[in-house]
């Protein structure tokens, strides 16, 4: 009987706390994955996979200052499929270096777009984009809603998204956009709200909430997110934004409370009530029914169950997280 065929797909921003879910269950789907990024490999308690696996690949690639290098990886390559995660991120600080998100995520991602539009080897591109986009909203978000990006850091996602359908209407690129809500779960940097949470209450350290945590939002473990993502790789149809998404919606006062409920810590001696910070969205929550109907998928991990793997995650490699670890460090 002949061998299956590996299929290998191109990663970049591999060092991303969502990319490293995905290259976990692509592992262990045994694909060939080439892992691209400007940083070097994650620290270990930072991983979600076996980076000695032999059918991952590494390549310290910035898409800032490398794109004629990755071009020439992915022509060598050929691979069957590409994702996109790479992408300056945070948004609150996105106020204070606006030009590094732009060049980034608008000019950089479209000199690769572009160049892959014009390979004569098609492949499958999936491009991460960011509810961020929509802005602040009312209702449940469709994939069909109208941009209104209210930050530095969603005007610069924009561009992209945009360009991307320009090139398919044109018949020159085989995409799929996904959005996802706010992904947490083990193994995502310390500075996002539910591990500097856990990690404040174990070190009875306060911090600073903005705006009071009134702002809602949905969030999903990063594993359902990539089972999602995984069956977009295969099923989805070119041209399509597909979000994913639970459907509970938690204002981020709520979470804390909640999270210290369960570490029997009082919300009152953990946070400092700071003010909003600019452009801040005071909702979204995006609409999964056509990723359901599509792909008959649906999140499985509870946000109780989610929280405490987060815990026995922390509690397990808190003596080995250094002060670095504790604070984002923007990079151009």
């Amino acid at each position: 009987m002949a061998q299956k065929k590996i299929k290998k797909i191109i990663i970049i921003g591999s060092n991303s706390f969502s990319a490293g879910s995905l290259i976990n269950l692509l592992l262990k789907k045994n694909f060939k994955v080439y892992g691209i990024s400007r940083s070097k490999i994650n620290k270990k308690k930072f991983l979600r996979f076996d980076i000695k696996d032999k059918n991952f690949i590494f390549k310290k690639l910035d898409i800032n200052k490398n794109s004629h290098k990755i071009i020439s990886l992915i022509k060598k390559i050929k691979p069957n499929y590409m994702i996109n995660y790479a992408s300056q991120s945070m948004v609150g600080q996105s106020w204070d270096n606006a030009t590094d998100w732009f060049y980034t995520n608008s000019f950089s991602m479209l000199k690769i777009y572009d160049s892959i539009s014009k390979l004569k080897s098609k492949i499958k591109l999936i491009h991460v984009s960011t509810p961020e986009v929509y802005g602040s909203l009312k209702s449940k978000t469709l994939e069909n809603f109208l941009y209104n990006p209210t930050t530095p850091y969603a005007v610069s996602r924009v561009t992209a998204d945009q360009y991307l359908k320009i090139l398919h209407d044109r018949g020159k690129i085989n995409y799929c956009s996904i959005r996802a809500s706010n992904v947490y779960g083990e193994h995502q940097k310390l500075y996002r709200i539910i591990p500097k949470t856990i990690i404040s209450i174990l070190k009875k350290k306060k911090f600073k909430l903005d705006g009071g945590g009134n702002s809602k939002r949905n969030f999903i473990h990063i594993d359902d997110v990539s089972e999602a993502t995984y069956k977009i790789i295969q099923k989805g149809k070119s041209g399509e934004i597909y979000h994913i998404s639970s459907d509970d919606i938690i204002s981020i006062r709520n979470l804390v409370k909640f999270i210290c409920k369960k570490m029997h810590f009082k919300f009152e001696d953990l946070v400092k009530i700071s003010p909003e910070r600019p452009g801040k969205d005071k909702f979204y929550i995006l609409s999964n029914n056509k990723l359901k109907k599509k792909f008959n998928w649906k999140p499985k991990i509870p946000i109780n169950d989610g929280i405490n793997r987060c815990i026995n995650w922390i509690k397990k490699d808190l003596k080995s997280f250094s002060k670095n670890d504790y604070e984002y460090i923007h990079k151009k």
